[in-house]
This record gives C-alpha cells, structure tokens and sequence, in this order.
C-alpha cells in the first residue's frame, strides 16, 4: 500500500510541486480534506485566523462570487473566487474579502494575496478546495502540496462491525472475542497525528482476513456526479461517513470459524499503522 501511494504522490508532483504553494500558511490549517467538522465532512481545506490567502499556483480567473441581497446567486455564504489553471486543475478560495472577489484581475500570481473578509484575524474562516476540470473531481489538496516531513504513525482508535441492529465494537485490549456469522459493514476511527501536532484524516484504509485484502479506500478525490459527492466506487460521501467520526469501509461476509481481520491506515507520506483482532465465529 506505501509503494502505491507513493507513486501516485510522486506522479501527481514531477510536474507542479515545485510551483506550488500553500494558500494560507499550514499551521493555521483546522480540519483536512474529508474529515468532519461541525457534522459535516469538508472536501476540501480549512483554515482559520489567517489574515489572506494566496494562490496555490499561477491561474486565470474563470468565476468570482460575493453575496448580495439582489443578485442572481443565492445571498448566502462567502466571497468566492475560482481560478483555472495550465494543468487542468481549478483552485477555489471561500472566505475572502468581498472587494477581493470584486477586483476585475484576470491573472493571478502565485505571489498576489487575497485578504480576509475582516481586520479581525482570529474570527476568520476560509475553505480551500482543488478541482480536476477533466475528470470532474474534487482533488485531496494533500495530494498536491508541498507535505512537510512527518514520521507519525496514524492511530486506530475503534472499528466497528454492524450487522443490521447488532453492532460489535473492537477497541482497546479487546484483541479475541466470538460473534455471529452474519454481512458485517466495517466501520473505523483513524486519525493521523502530524510531527506538528495537526490532527488529520488518514490518507488510505485497508482491512484483510488471514492475509487476504477484502476492503480498501482512498481519500484521493471524490467525483461529482448527479449534484451528489461520490467515491471512484460510486459509494457516495454521505454513505461512507454515516457513522460520525467513523469511515466505512464497506462489508465482509463472517463465516463460522476463525477470522482475523487487520485494519491498516496510512498517510500521504506512506506511514502506516495497523491493529489486529482474532474472533471466533459461531453460527
């Protein structure tokens, strides 16, 4: 799992990481691509009180939005400014300045700042997202931007199977226990701690039995499709995080015997945790 996570990092960067910057210094960064924040899974990245963003790349401007009570857009939410770039990709910046958004700039260097919506710095919130125009795919920013070292191993901290209304949580010291046969959906909690103390979503997640791999899951972009968020898969975002602070995996078929199941959890730079548990399955 490390080597392919690996190469698609390093195939995604060969052309642009060197381009590239962060659009709001990573320290001010509070929730990271798919993972909840106030009941809702971001697609995207969030950063709060920053002073400006700045542009990830060299780009055109192809949208711009601010809210206002008689336009034709819906006077709800924030600024927006979108830009196109030579790649492909479309970077959107959420949460600046209304006279930001209004500037008639048709270009944008990645050395311009976009500022925020008030003097206040500590109250402001914005919301960086990445989008693949071909493909028609919101992009894990991650993927892309220059990651600092990290040697942090990602933590399990629960994984849930539930069989209709019976559910059986594995956590802590729990590593042997018997439960019915049953088509179990995995559920896992995961967070993967950074050398600087950022909580973040794991990058990949994996479950094998007896050294089989029966269910595996990347957090690498999520296609749009049908006005919903959905998985390369076709699992839709909803499905996947109905459980909150939980991803399902999918579902395996237990049947009567021994299984042991691993769960794997890795992050963008390719560490990798992992927790085991025997069960004894009965009919």
């Amino acid at each position: 799992m490390k080597h392919k996570i690996l190469i698609t990092v390093l195939f995604v960067l060969s052309y642009a990481a060197y381009a590239l910057q962060w659009p709001v210094d990573i320290e001010y960064m509070t929730s990271s691509f798919l993972e909840e924040r106030s009941g809702t899974v971001q697609s995207g990245l969030v950063f709060e009180g920053y002073d400006s963003m700045r542009p990830y790349d060299y780009g055109e401007t192809i949208f711009r939005y601010v809210p206002e009570a008689y336009g034709a857009l819906p006077g709800e939410g924030d600024s927006m400014l979108v830009l196109e770039h030579e790649n492909g990709f479309q970077s959107i910046y959420s949460g600046i300045s209304p006279s930001e958004a209004r500037q008639d700039r048709n270009r944008l260097s990645a050395g311009e700042y976009l500022k925020a919506p008030s003097e206040d710095n500590e109250f402001s919130t914005c919301y960086f997202y990445i989008r693949d125009a071909h493909l028609n795919q919101l992009v894990n920013p991650m993927i892309l931007l220059p990651v600092p070292d990290d040697s942090v191993i990602p933590l399990i901290k629960s994984v849930i199977l539930m069989d209709g209304d019976r559910s059986f949580e594995l956590m802590g010291g729990m590593k042997d226990r018997s439960m019915p046969v049953g088509n179990y959906e995995v559920f896992v909690k995961a967070v993967d701690m950074t050398n600087r103390a950022v909580i973040q979503m794991p990058y990949s997640y994996a479950l094998y039995n007896l050294g089989s791999l029966l269910l595996e899951r990347e957090l690498d972009a999520l296609v749009l499709k049908d006005a919903q968020r959905v998985f390369k898969d076709g699992k839709t975002l909803d499905s996947v995080f109905s459980m909150p602070s939980y991803l399902s995996l999918g579902e395996i078929i237990l049947t009567s015997g021994q299984a042991l199941l691993e769960i794997s959890v890795t992050d963008i730079h390719g560490n990798e945790g992992s927790r085991s548990f025997q069960l004894q399955v009965f009919r």
